[in-house]
Order: C-alpha cells, then sequence, then structure tokens
C-alpha cells in the first residue's frame, strides 16, 4: 500500500460515523465514474453565487460556527 494511501485509511478510521455518513457521498462522486456532475451553471446560478459574495463582503452571513 502506498504512503499515501495508507494517510488516508489513517485518517478515515480517525472519524466518528456521523463525519463518514458526510464524507460518504464525496467519496461515491470520486470512484464511480458513471456519475456525471454538471458543471455549467445556469446565469440565475451565476447570479445566486455572486449576490452570495456581496453577501459576505458586507458582513450579512452566518459562520458555520454558529449554527452548530
Amino acid at each position: 500500500m502506498s504512503e499515501l494511501r495508507q494517510q488516508m485509511h489513517d485518517y478515515l478510521d480517525c472519524l466518528p460515523e456521523s463525519k463518514l455518513e458526510a464524507l460518504k457521498p464525496i467519496l461515491t462522486l470520486l470512484v464511480d465514474d458513471s456519475i456525471v456532475i454538471e458543471t455549467d451553471l445556469s446565469d440565475e446560478e451565476r447570479e445566486i453565487i455572486r449576490q452570495g459574495h456581496e453577501e459576505s463582503k458586507a458582513g450579512g452571513y452566518v459562520p458555520l460556527d454558529n449554527i452548530v
């Protein structure tokens, strides 16, 4: 086993079950070549992202630390 692969196994072994559940969809996307991810954004999606950036710059956001 390569050093990098061993490091990844070690990281996974350290994660609690709740974080493993959150990680599962991401890992699935990485290993399943049959899943196609749409990468083109619509104009509406671009506008939503632009608005989010503007709100963030103005301080109009809730830090994730405050949600949990």
